[in-house]
């Protein structure tokens, strides 16, 4: 009898929690990258990012020297977004960049 109670509510409680699951908020931020100064910057940009989880798109403004980034905020924070740009050797914001990643750019982007 109890299990004939017990199993219905359990369905019901795990159906009304997993949407929760999938949620995704979607968020874009600018941030300040001064060695920013061409496309082949930008690539080297997209191609470590384009590795994490939960960062979507990647496109950089070369004469403001900033680069957007759509990431999933569910996974992922502003700060953990800097960090990644950082480890392919550009400062972002206020995070320096990794400087043996920053001694392989070519020689344009360092």
């Amino acid at each position: 009898m109890k299990l004939r109670i017990l199993l219905p509510l359990a369905m019901f409680v795990v159906l009304m929690f997993c949407p929760a699951c999938f949620r995704q908020d979607k968020r874009t931020i600018t941030v300040k990258v001064p060695q920013l100064v061409s496309a082949d910057c930008l690539v080297h940009i997209q191609m470590g990012a384009k590795k994490v989880e939960g960062i979507e798109q990647v496109t950089g403004d070369i004469e403001n020297k900033t680069v957007d980034v759509t990431y999933n905020a569910m996974k992922l924070g502003i700060r953990n977004i800097e960090f990644i740009i950082a480890r392919t050797g550009f400062d972002a914001n206020d995070t320096p960049a990794s400087p043996q990643a920053r001694a392989a750019l070519p020689e344009g982007c360092r």
